[in-house]
């Protein structure tokens, strides 16, 4: 009487890899997940520091081309200039971050001695709350609180 062969009516799982590669995607989901969300978030935090040194710029230039010292409606249009990029501050804010708290700019006024002659100088710095997309991201990697800050300098160019 023959012996019945059951090893070959049982699967083997040692040569079967049938569903590996499904397995291996969803352990590494979670990953590429991350990965993209926080590229995503370095790209838009770049997009908005990119956006508030525009406004800086604008706005040193024009606070450097008016009459010294700078009257209140001078710093006015200088202050929508930084976060409108318009004099009369109609339109949307440059980046998001302007709306929010803690968002803020000061500007000042000195001089440099360049051997023996005084150059005036405008400075503007701006401190502005990243706005993400995901805040819970942000979070997550310890960066709750995150903020772009910038300066420029323009030398006097006066009118």
């Amino acid at each position: 009487m023959p012996m019945l062969n059951l090893s070959n009516k049982i699967p083997s799982f040692k040569a079967d890899d049938r569903g590996s590669a499904v397995v291996e995607f969803a352990l590494m989901t979670p990953f590429l997940l991350l990965l993209f969300g926080g590229l995503t978030e370095y790209g838009r935090a770049y997009f908005q520091a990119n956006a508030v040194e525009k406004g800086l710029r604008a706005a040193t230039l024009y606070a450097a081309r008016v009459e010294m010292p700078l009257s209140a409606s001078d710093i006015t249009i200088a202050e929508n200039i930084l976060k409108t990029g318009s004099i009369d501050g109609s339109g949307a804010f440059l980046t998001s971050g302007w709306g929010k708290a803690g968002a803020s700019y000061s500007i000042t006024t000195s001089s440099y001695d360049l051997d023996g002659t005084a150059i005036p100088v405008v400075r503007m710095e701006a401190n502005v709350p990243l706005d993400p997309l995901v805040p819970e991201l942000m979070t997550f990697v310890g960066l709750a609180e995150f903020t772009i800050t910038l300066s420029h300098e323009q030398a006097y160019v006066g009118l």
